[in-house]
């Protein structure tokens, strides 16, 4: 990577050392791509993290590709893909897959009782009995704050249940759906539910803010709402398809998550991203070009993934500790933005799937 470039993004770093348990960062820029690390990580650069929210990202591109190959349509019904002990209540007109995916399904934040349970006896691992069958009880228990479509209300219960359905309808876990149409075609041996055994050894240890280890999260049946695991490498490569080569099937899929679909703040929103329209001020004020971005966090772990699809300038940042790293993020998406805009660089990788 250019030194320039390099050394901009090492002053970034060189802020926050002191203060981060554990720190990946991958950056994408002027066709090139650098990896920087620092602190108490099992394998450096290639240790996996718990990456939280970022995994919706994922499930709304499952939901894409499943719709692009006709398995379901976007404005179809959930309960059309959930078994029949799981009744989704009405209100006004039924939830679709869209409305899940672009959080508009009127749905809460969290299933009914769960937040009680996830800031008491629960603290520590707060959606691990959250299996099928209280899943089952929570959908039919939910009584919806609004009729779907009306408005944007980020709901980790409803991008939870997205996953769940889409899993329902393939046959197959959450898992398999995600390795089988999005690891697999992009060659991303590192992003995973459950790791496996051979590498566990590569898995970070998450840490409170306050740098006391805390242990994983398990999402149960949650789990397309914030239970994926991964390494800067793996989301680098899957934020490549929103510069991909057009004819891509995984490509086009992606582009969908991408098409906004409603206003949510300063942001819209699309599918799993949350999207910042050219010329939007956010953090230092600063106007940026258009952007997809999310973050997440589990426990012991934060996550920022951001791309600029028009100028192929893609950024992770991973922390084993329960510290934000958005401005990090959005710190290193201006670096990687202003190099590509001076050299005029263009969107389109050579990523084939």
């Amino acid at each position: 990577m250019r030194d320039d470039l390099r050394a901009q993004v090492g002053a970034v770093l060189a802020k926050v050392r002191a203060r981060r348990v554990g720190l990946v960062v991958g950056v994408h820029a002027d066709g090139e791509t650098a990896y920087w690390h620092r602190g108490l990580l099992p394998n450096g650069p290639d240790t996996i993290f718990e990456i939280g929210s970022i995994t919706k990202t994922f499930t709304a591109t499952v939901l894409a590709d499943m719709a692009r190959d006709r398995v379901v349509a976007l404005d179809d019904p959930v309960q059309r893909h959930l078994p029949s002990s799981m009744r989704v209540p009405v209100r006004g007109r039924v939830v679709t897959l869209e409305d899940l995916a672009s959080h508009r399904s009127g749905l809460p934040r969290l299933p009914k009782g769960l937040l009680l349970a996830g800031l008491t006896r629960d603290r520590r691992d707060p959606y691990a009995k959250v299996d099928e069958a209280r899943l089952a009880a929570a959908v039919v228990a939910t009584r919806p704050r609004r009729e779907p479509g009306r408005r944007v209300a980020y709901s980790n219960y409803g991008m939870g249940l997205l996953g769940h359905a889409l899993a329902f309808r393939a046959g197959a876990t959450y898992e398999e759906l995600v390795r089988t149409r999005i690891c697999e075609p992009l060659g991303l041996a590192d992003t995973w539910v459950e790791i496996p055994e051979p590498e566990r050894w590569r898995i970070a240890t998450g840490h409170t803010w306050r740098r006391g280890r805390t242990p994983p999260w398990n999402m149960a049946a949650l789990v397309g709402a914030g239970g994926l695991r991964s390494t800067a490498q793996d989301l680098l490569v899957f934020l490549g398809l929103h510069t991909a080569a057009p004819g891509s099937s995984l490509a086009a899929a992606a582009a969908e998550t991408a098409r906004a679909r409603a206003a949510w703040r300063r942001v819209e929103i699309g599918l799993g991203w949350l999207i910042v329209s050219p010329g939007r001020r956010l953090p230092r004020r600063r106007l940026r070009p258009r952007l997809l971005l999310h973050k997440g966090g589990t426990g012991g772990f934060r996550s920022f993934a951001g791309v600029i699809p028009e100028r192929d300038v893609r950024v992770v940042v991973l922390a084993n500790q329960a510290r934000s790293v958005g401005r990090i993020g959005l710190r290193l998406l201006d670096l990687g933005s202003d190099l590509a805009f001076a050299h005029g660089a263009t969107a389109r990788s050579d990523l084939v799937t």
